[in-house]
């Protein structure tokens, strides 16, 4: 393998790898990426990371006088390609599974593999395939990525569910559900194409981070394929530049989601709306003494806004007013202030919307003027 690539694209193509690679793992071929040089006009490099649930294939524009292929420790290379000197950087392999590193005076050498040593792929059994943009993605992605159980144990929970929904106009809608058994999100988006994801299948927790920072244009289309058991995501890198394509193979997990629409209330005693950036603030203060294991914050609905107070014996307390639109009688009752940093944080509007049963039923926030996305936050007893 010989080739010349810009120190850019190596970099990128490198750090797109670290969230896939396995650091700590007796199978050292785990935290490799496997690097497939092909000739042709123009040329380019083929970069695998797979931990066996998850794979990345990424290409990337490359001058390349000798085909080849050869895996190396992607932590360590990453390492060096950010502190080589120069914008283009040559990479040559020989028999021994040796890549030598070159960029200007600096010269580095590692010790590679054969690819005859590099994990398989997840299995790929596509049956069906949607359309979405990436300005979609993204967003179905970041409502969505932060209410996923982070217990792995938590079967049903560990992941993303998907599924069908019509529109308000009768159109066919992708619906992105996340919970953790403390809250619930869901948001939805258009698509073209064809649905077919299996009904006991879940997205993993790590995919949907991968796929949210691989998605680097609002401009590019992104091909979700469905099987039994996996999935593939796939850009062929439209409106980013030089660069022939990404491939995100994932193997799904198996889990029955639950019946989430069984805690979505169909009506509200008392509404509240704020606006975004004064709730945020207050949150944000409120919380450096809030805590205690659950992060509890008591909530007071009053007439004229909303009143936030949390205590702790070792440091003190603190007390925050925020003016809002109250509709609704007073209502006092307790959350984790945690879920609403990350709702708001998760959001972009300079509104939000609260709205509650009575003290111990769900909060249902939503985005004023919008009803393709919906969070839950369920409550706590306060002492």
């Amino acid at each position: 393998m010989n080739l010349y690539i810009e120190r850019d694209q190596l970099i990128r193509g490198l750090q797109r790898v670290q969230g896939i690679v396995e650091r700590r793992t007796t199978n050292i071929s785990l935290a490799h990426v496997l690097l497939s040089a092909e000739t042709g006009d123009p040329g380019s490099v083929r970069m695998t990371a797979t931990d066996t649930m998850v794979a990345l294939v990424a290409s990337y524009p490359a001058r390349v006088e000798k085909a080849g292929e050869l895996s190396v420790d992607a932590q360590a290379f990453f390492q060096i390609a950010r502190a080589l000197p120069e914008p283009s950087v040559h990479l040559v392999a020989d028999h021994t599974n040796r890549l030598q590193i070159s960029s200007g005076k600096s010269v580095f050498n590692i010790v590679g593999m054969g690819p005859e040593d590099f994990p398989p792929l997840p299995s790929r059994d596509e049956k069906s395939m949607l359309k979405v943009s990436g300005k979609d993605l993204r967003r179905l992605i970041e409502e969505t990525h932060f209410s996923v159980s982070a217990d792995d144990n938590r079967y049903g929970m560990n992941g993303a569910h998907l599924e069908e929904v019509s529109g308000a106009n009768g159109t066919a809608r992708v619906r992105v559900v996340t919970t953790d058994g403390s809250r619930l999100s869901w948001s939805e988006s258009g698509y073209e194409g064809k649905f077919g994801m299996g009904r006991r299948m879940l997205v993993p927790r790590k995919v949907l981070g991968e796929v949210k920072k691989l998605v680097e244009s609002d401009d590019a289309a992104w091909d979700i394929a469905f099987g039994e058991r996996s999935a593939q995501f796939h850009t062929d890198g439209s409106g980013e530049g030089a660069n022939s394509g990404v491939d995100l193979m994932v193997r799904l997990v198996d889990g029955e989601f639950p019946d989430y629409r069984q805690v979505l209330p169909s009506a509200f005693k008392r509404s509240i709306q704020l606006r975004t950036d004064r709730f945020a603030d207050a949150l944000r203060r409120v919380a450096i003494v809030a805590t205690d294991r659950n992060h509890s914050v008591r909530f007071a609905f009053q007439e004229d806004g909303l009143v936030l107070s949390a205590s702790n014996v070792d440091m003190g307390d603190a007390r925050e007013e925020v003016p809002a639109e109250v509709q609704g009688q007073p209502l006092v009752t307790g959350f984790n202030v945690k879920y609403f940093q990350d709702i708001l944080g998760a959001t972009k509007s300079d509104r939000i919307q609260l709205e509650m049963g009575d003290a111990l039923d769900p909060c249902i926030v939503r985005i004023p003027d919008r009803d393709d996305c919906e969070f839950v936050v369920m409550p706590m007893r306060m002492e």
